[in-house]
């Protein structure tokens, strides 16, 4: 008899300093499948959610990744790396910018934009990654691509010392006043903070609004294809000023967020790593790191054998995820995740279940529960609590897009 392959939904939570195809094999090792497919990766510096899918589940990649993505982003003004990110080498030195020139900035780049992704990316050009094409010596130029930023909500404004007037010196660990919440506070956090005033500053408006902003924690919410080191260097430009992310987290993908994940109790607390390589000098702000420019001139791929081994990431990054863990966070495509996902939702009659799973021609009277779809709606099928399959309508007419094996409902029976 042949074995049903084990098919989910696995929310996973990747820590910092480990690669998105690293997770994979976790997933699959603890699920004993080898199919096992992301929705979209994780720079290898970022932490957060990743979307995996198993079995004949790895078909729903096209409608995981449409959906829109929830980041929490810590960066510094000051300088740029040609990486855009903590791993690159400084090329751009500016001065800091104020806070007003800040908060237009970000109302500038809210809603539908034009954005060019970072040239060390997985963005290809003619069948081939820029980033590849870039370490190889040439010169490339990333094509804008149209993306939607939702909203940009502000959870830390971090002040220069010089310009903080009010008492609130800028602490020296100042990660641990700023981002010790727990991703469930980010609600509440943003509740409390509208755009225009999430700092922590007990500076008057018109003292904070001569200051000068040396970095920010910012909780966005964008469509696919939106690269947050691209945001947060237009965000520099537009203030007249340079930036580089130094902690990248993504916290929710569509329906699924960070805190049902696999792996999500041993992340650290957002930014702690990053504390242990501040400088509150924004002028030497990479100066805890060493010196990637050795590596580059020996030749070294900084991106694909990157600074975990070099940068001062805590041990808790590693901690591994057991099986168990994976197993426990893996979700079937049920009813409700399927009408979280958007598709519509349709019981399949008991006597029609053999023809439907041999592909025999569809008809309208096998369901129950169909409502009205425009053209090309998607619809899951369920059979006796299992998903059978998706099937579009189209007019009168139905047609399938995936049929299922009946698999085992729970994974720890996998």
């Amino acid at each position: 008899m042949p074995t049903i392959e084990p098919q989910f939904i696995i929310p996973f939570a990747k820590p910092s300093g480990v690669t998105s195809f690293t997770s994979l094999w976790q997933v699959k090792r603890a699920l004993g499948t080898k199919k096992v497919g992301h929705t979209g990766t994780l720079d290898r510096f970022a932490d957060g959610l990743l979307v995996l899918l198993s079995g004949k589940l790895t078909k729903l990649v096209p409608y995981v990744t449409d959906f829109d993505k929830t980041y929490r982003v810590l960066f510094y003004f000051g300088k740029e790396t040609d990486t855009l990110d903590p791993e690159g080498t400084v090329i751009v030195e500016k001065p800091l910018p104020t806070y007003p020139d800040f908060i237009v900035a970000i109302q500038q780049l809210t809603g539908t934009i034009e954005q060019v992704p970072p040239v060390y990316s997985a963005v290809k050009q003619a069948g081939e990654r820029l980033s590849d094409k870039i370490r190889r010596g040439e010169a490339v130029t990333a094509p804008p691509r149209t993306i939607t930023i939702y909203s940009i909500d502000i959870e830390e404004v971090f002040y220069a010392p010089e310009a903080d007037t009010a008492g609130s010196s800028f602490p020296k660990n100042w990660l641990e006043t700023g981002v010790k919440k727990s991703e469930t506070d980010v609600a509440a956090v943003r509740t409390a903070q509208n755009v225009f005033g999430a700092e922590k500053s007990t500076a008057s408006a018109a003292v904070r609004m001569a200051q000068t902003v040396q970095g920010a924690i910012l909780c966005v919410r964008c469509s696919k294809g939106t690269y947050i080191r691209s945001l947060v260097r237009d965000i520099a430009h537009r203030c007249g000023s340079a930036a580089y992310v130094y902690a990248l987290r993504r916290t929710a993908v569509g329906p699924f967020t960070l805190e049902q994940a696999a792996g999500f109790s041993t992340l650290p607390p957002f930014g702690s790593a990053a504390a242990y390589a501040v400088d509150t000098d924004s002028t030497t702000a990479l100066s805890g790191y060493p010196d990637l420019n050795d590596a580059r001139r020996e030749g070294e791929d900084v991106k694909s054998n990157p600074a975990s081994e070099r940068l001062p990431i805590t041990e808790n990054m590693t901690a591994t995820v057991t099986e168990e863990e994976v197993k426990r966070a893996a979700l079937p495509l049920s009813e409700e995740i399927a009408r979280a996902m958007h598709f519509q939702t349709a019981a399949l009659q008991e006597k029609y279940y053999p023809a439907f799973m041999n592909g025999k021609p569809l008809s309208g009277h096998w369901f129950t529960g169909v409502q009205p779809l425009s053209d090309g709606g998607t619809i899951a099928v369920f059979y006796k609590g299992c998903c059978a399959g998706l099937i579009t309508k189209n007019g009168n007419r139905f047609h399938y897009q995936i049929v299922f094996n009946r698999g085992s409902a729970n994974a720890s029976d996998a």
